[in-house]
């Protein structure tokens, strides 16, 4: 959920070039927020280093306020797009000047748990990066939230559709009901996050786990297995998110009760029983056009030669030097979640993905010994072992699957 600008210049076929690095970055770095991680691209254009890109959002559910600042580049022939550490950012409250001080975590910043926006206020960000340089956002006013009714799912083996291997990922998709307010326009955008319990916390491929670390294992003649996997020393549970953009307006069912809307697909990678928490945010007209674009760009995977659209320009201002551009948007939502218990370790179909099959070393393998069984859980954006009590009481009754086929 970013959006990006570039300086443009006069030469038509330079104006071309930036903006084709320009939807690079911006694709790009979409990607690494929704899944996490740098991502690196064959280069295909001309690309501008050190694009400054920021995506923050205030939220009405406490503790879901976040941003992610990242700088592009270009190192040995690929694009990236890496997280900046050491940044000052305070989300500021336009009318009170009432002050929450984000705190990093994980290559992003986040909120205190408690923190939260409400309704109908109005709220910027600001931002230091480590060099001094002060970035601001426009003024964003918080919308009313919208409640959920319901929520459901259904399994779909045809969910999406993979042109490369020219076949279908199957999974579960997630629809709600509510009812949309007639006394205003709504733009809604919807994320998820999900919990699994993991079957192993480490994978060594041609290796052993070893003093904390993967030991290659690819000299050894006598090894006769291509990986090695290793429980988890604690119960731990895999945390995943949307890698997809799911929008709605209600331009043409204000005030209606908006009945099945597909708002998640969550790919069948697994047999364990997952949680799902879906959070409806309801953001501006500006914001919702940001994401279509984003939308229409990802989803098309078109437009390197179109005019740049103009809803990917963003709402920040350069205070120490207005000529360079941050790309990127802040938005305030008012939000609302709702969480739904898919159970399906009762599912028979076959998995989508590639998913390794548990296997632990063994007396008689060729490794170094001691056998080694375990590694920890460790903590971040996609893994934890400390589940809130809310959560872990879905699961109750749920097993361990320990061959996920």
């Amino acid at each position: 959920m970013r959006a990006k600008n570039a300086d443009i210049v006069a030469c038509n076929h330079q104006n071309q070039r930036s903006r084709a690095a320009v939807l690079i970055a911006l694709l790009l770095v979409f990607s690494a927020l929704l899944n996490g991680c740098v991502e690196a691209v064959p280069p295909a254009f001309d690309f501008q280093d050190n694009l400054i890109i920021i995506d923050a959002l205030a939220s009405t559910v406490p503790g879901t306020s976040y941003a992610t600042v990242q700088q592009t580049s270009y190192e040995f022939g690929l694009y990236r797009s890496k997280a900046i550490s050491g940044c000052s950012i305070k989300l500021i409250n336009a009318d009170t000047q009432e002050e929450e001080v984000l705190f990093e975590s994980d290559e992003s910043y986040v909120v205190n748990p408690n923190f939260k926006v409400d309704p109908l206020s109005r709220w910027f960000i600001e931002i230091q990066l480590p060099n001094g340089e002060t970035f601001r956002s426009s003024v964003e006013a918080t919308p009313k939230q919208v409640p959920i009714k319901s929520i459901k799912e259904r399994f779909n083996p045809e969910m999406i559709y993979d042109e490369g291997s020219e076949s279908y990922t199957s999974g579960h998709e997630i629809r709600i009901d509510f009812d949309d307010p007639a006394d205003q326009r709504n733009f809604f955008f919807y994320q998820y996050r999900a919990y699994e319990q993991e079957i192993y916390c480490k994978l060594c491929e041609y290796g052993v786990y070893r003093n904390g670390e993967c030991l290659s294992q690819i000299d050894n003649p006598a090894l006769t297995k291509d990986y090695y996997t290793y429980l988890c020393e604690v119960p731990c549970w895999k945390i995943s998110y949307n890698n997809d953009i799911n929008i709605f307006s209600d331009e043409f069912a204000n005030g209606k009760p908006i009945s099945n809307l597909l708002v998640a697909k969550v790919p069948y990678t697994s047999k364990q029983d997952i949680l799902v928490e879906v959070l409806q945010l309801n953001v501006s007209q500006d914001a919702y056009k940001h994401f279509r674009t984003l939308k229409d760009l990802v989803d098309n995977n078109s437009g390197f030669n179109a005019p740049l659209p103009a809803a990917l320009i963003g709402n920040f201002t350069n205070l120490s030097d207005p000529d360079r551009i941050a790309l990127g948007r802040f938005t305030a939502a008012a939000a609302v979640n709702q969480n739904i218990f898919i159970r399906r370790s009762l599912r028979s179909e076959p998995l989508s993905g590639d998913f390794k099959l548990p296997q632990p070393e063994i007396l008689g393998d060729p490794v170094p010994q001691p056998l080694t069984y375990v590694a920890p859980c460790v903590e971040g954006l996609y893994r934890t072992s400390d589940i809130e009590a809310d959560r872990l009481r879905y699961f109750e009754g749920s097993a361990l699957i320990p061959q996920d086929l």
